[in-house]
């Protein structure tokens, strides 16, 4: 039998549909239970006749998950050895035949601070006609009202938003003195988070989300349209995080824009689409090892 662990020490059968919906792939093409184990703090359990094997990324192990084990482990280790395979620094593999040492060793582990095997936001730049042959037509076509309109926000900018369903994954920031780059609009698509969504930061400041690490990476996107005024189309694969919930996989494209309000004032828009098929290099700028990606 096969299990997969999640982060926060909940079992799932694997193959699992609901937990690979989750995860971002419900049809993945490619080795998922392995990426969880190696990237996102999952456990990969497979318990044979002849031995129980755990798969999973030194550092990346939470209390929940180590809570919901040492006990199983124990118990399996009196009956069959128990295999460790783990990365740290490439694959290492250990084995348990005595009670007592498994939940320390996995304690260890746990502990130890290993770089990730990809980054967490990755953001790949694109060009708008790459977009306009890709099938991305509702967000080339708010690009080209943009163009048209000049920049300026008006009543056919809201219309475009309403009529193409956009303004279900728009964002609406402005720049507050003092305070920064707050959210003054958003539309009920957006549900990474649990219990959470986007449009209760209204009036608040783009980085007060439940990842603020994910808040504050999506800022420096939104600030560098502001300041330089020029769009910003990017395929973005992002591993988000927040307490209470398993981390979560978004592949998406954004279209962010700065606009003019009829009293001179200036804003912007990011306006997303969530698009699962779409291969975004891996960052691996803080990763010592990536044969294992």
């Amino acid at each position: 039998m096969n299990y997969l662990i999640d982060t926060s020490g909940r079992w799932w059968r694997w193959p699992s549909e609901l937990l690979a919906e989750k995860l971002g792939y419900p049809n993945p093409d490619f080795d998922l239970a392995g990426y969880a184990a190696r990237n996102l703090g999952y456990v990969w359990l497979e318990v044979r006749e002849d031995v129980t094997l755990l798969q999973f990324r030194a550092g990346m192990l939470s209390p929940a998950v180590l809570s919901t084990l040492e006990s199983y482990l124990e118990s399996a280790v009196k009956t069959t050895p128990v295999g460790l395979v783990f990365y740290l620094m490439g694959w290492m593999e250990e084995v348990f035949l005595e009670a007592g040492a498994v939940s320390p060793r996995l304690r260890e582990l746990a502990n130890l601070r290993e770089p990730r095997m990809r980054d967490k936001f990755i953001r790949a730049p694109q060009q708008l006609d790459s977009w306009r042959h890709s099938g991305q037509q509702r967000l080339v076509g708010l690009y080209d009202l943009w163009r048209a309109n000049s920049g300026l926000y008006d009543k056919s900018v809201d219309r475009y938003l309403q009529s193409s369903e956009m303004i279900n994954r728009t964002l609406l920031v402005e720049d507050q003195p003092n305070i920064g780059l707050t959210l003054k609009f958003s539309g009920d698509g957006f549900s990474i988070y649990d219990n959470f969504k986007l449009k209760q930061m209204v009036g608040r400041r783009l980085t007060d989300q439940p990842d603020p690490q994910y808040g504050q990476w999506t800022a420096v996107s939104y600030l560098e349209c502001m300041q330089k005024g020029d769009p910003l189309a990017d395929d973005i694969d992002a591993i988000i995080e927040a307490e209470g919930h398993d981390s979560r996989r978004r592949r998406y494209q954004r279209l962010i824009l700065r606009w003019r309000d009829g009293n001179g004032g200036r804003f912007l828009s990011g306006s997303s689409l969530v698009t699962p098929h779409i291969s975004v290099p891996l960052g691996l700028e803080g990763a010592r090892s990536v044969s294992s990606v």
